[in-house]
């Protein structure tokens, strides 16, 4: 789980659920534990109002009784871990099943280089009808956003890389990424991935619990299975 702060030049992970939970701090190379009764240097997330929803990449029935909405950023180890290891699960047991609307803000962190660009091509991928395949390809090949470059690894999903880059340089799409930014910022959200799971509302909007970090599977499971059995039932 990575943290934009401006005094952070690293990243935090860990799972910040419920009672014990561990946080690391990551700084370079170097990684402290809290010590007990050490206060939180930042303030803890919350929504304080519902998230909009409408235009954002989404998977599966928009009628699903729960939406999970990730803040997220395609060059966080993090991430990668929760698209390699849960999210395989989550979308078989629970999307796919019509359970689950899962829905994808950008939140690109400062010293993460690509993770912008990424955002970018990601979102104008949608243009081609392939955002969530492009959404893959990016975790898939996160340790060669240097090396390759996010064109690259479109190309190979046969995507049109001179729209696709075109779609990238417009003022619209960064406004766009900027909006997600903006609104993670408002709700004290600045971990990635941070995760928001609520009962789904017709009107496009979110209101629910905000989760931090890249929980195992086991967790994450839980979690969703009391949040479904929060939800009113008609």
């Amino acid at each position: 789980m990575h943290i934009s702060h401006r005094s952070v030049v690293g990243c935090l992970a860990g799972v910040a659920l419920g009672i014990g939970s561990t946080v690391i701090v990551q700084r370079l190379q170097e990684q402290r534990l809290p010590q007990p009764g050490e206060s939180q240097s930042r303030p803890i997330p919350a929504l304080t109002s519902p998230l909009l929803l409408k235009g954002e990449p989404a998977l599966g029935d928009a009628t699903a009784p729960l939406t999970i909405v990730e803040f997220s950023d395609f060059e966080c180890s993090y991430c990668r871990r929760f698209h390699e290891q849960v999210m395989p699960q989550l979308k078989s047991e629970y999307i796919d099943t019509g359970l689950i609307r899962f829905v994808h803000k950008d939140l690109p962190l400062p010293f993460h280089p690509h993770a912008l660009p990424a955002a970018a091509a990601a979102r104008c991928a949608s243009e081609q009808n392939s955002y969530w395949d492009l959404y893959a390809a990016l975790f898939d090949q996160q340790n060669c956003l240097n090396c390759k470059g996010v064109l690259a690894i479109a190309a190979e999903e046969e995507l049109n890389t001179a729209a696709l880059q075109a779609c990238m340089e417009r003022k619209s799409t960064v406004a766009l990424i900027n909006a997600n930014r903006s609104e993670a910022s408002l709700h004290n959200i600045s971990a990635t991935p941070t995760f928001v799971i609520g009962p789904t509302q017709s009107d496009g909007s979110l209101d629910g619990r905000v989760i931090e970090g890249a929980l195992p599977w086991s967790t994450f499971k839980s979690t969703i299975d009391e949040a479904l059995r929060e939800v009113p039932r008609n």
